[in-house]
């Protein structure tokens, strides 16, 4: 694919993924995408032969970036407690970055064929399970407490997905103070540190604070 129609063809799936975010995705059909594009579907067909074409691609995409990045995670010399924050920090980024796709790929994956739907099930247990994979390192390794390693990774992942729902561009929070503020609750639980540790109240205060800071911008 030559660099102008990979372009054309990113521009198509960035307008489709706000489409469906703003109408839903079955409320949406190729007349709205070709014209907010200001492209014919005769055109429009030399790059997508089909609305559902596009659904698959964005939430391929999605899942590919996260399983990229996730990867160059697992492969880097990290302990296992830096691999946990960038893969927050990681996460938070790309979530505000692409927010757009990101609600594609959390709220429209039922319209997805059965075969594409397994096929990205697959590929976000594997996202889960190198996630858990460092969780599990670093409970082994004493870094962080003896936890239940499935059920942190889903409370983990759980809150850093729901982003998509909540953020708003507008606001006071960018991706650095979020990424803060989820660190500081889950290292204030996941850390093992012996009582009386230097830093621990510091660790469990600045966690509260977030907690506070995170409900009043949730109700704001």
């Amino acid at each position: 694919m030559n660099a102008r129609r990979h372009a054309v063809r990113d521009h198509i799936l960035q307008t489709a993924a706000d489409l469906f975010r703003e109408r839903g995705y079955r409320a949406t059909t190729l007349d709205h995408i070709a014209t907010r594009l200001g492209m014919s579907k005769a055109s429009l067909y030399t790059y997508f032969h089909a609305k559902e074409d596009m659904l698959a691609a964005i939430s391929r995409r999605t899942i590919e970036t996260f399983t990229r990045e996730l990867a160059l995670v697992l492969g880097s010399d990290l302990g296992p407690e830096d691999k946990l924050r960038r893969v927050v920090r990681d996460h938070v980024r790309f979530v505000i970055a692409n927010r757009s796709f990101l609600t594609v790929f959390f709220s429209e994956e039922t319209n997805l064929p059965a075969r594409q739907a397994r096929a990205l099930a697959a590929q976000k247990d594997r996202y889960d399970k190198g996630v858990e994979s460092i969780v599990a390192e670093g409970v082994r390794l004493g870094v962080f407490r003896d936890v239940p390693v499935q059920l942190v990774v889903f409370g983990l992942l759980g809150m850093l997905n729901w982003l998509y729902k909540w953020y708003n561009p507008r606001g006071r929070w960018g991706a650095e103070e979020i990424s803060e503020a989820f660190l500081s609750m889950m290292e204030a639980g996941l850390l093992r540190r012996a009582a009386g540790t230097p830093g621990v109240g510091r660790r469990i205060a600045r966690a509260q604070r977030a907690l506070r800071d995170l409900s009043r911008a949730l109700d704001g």
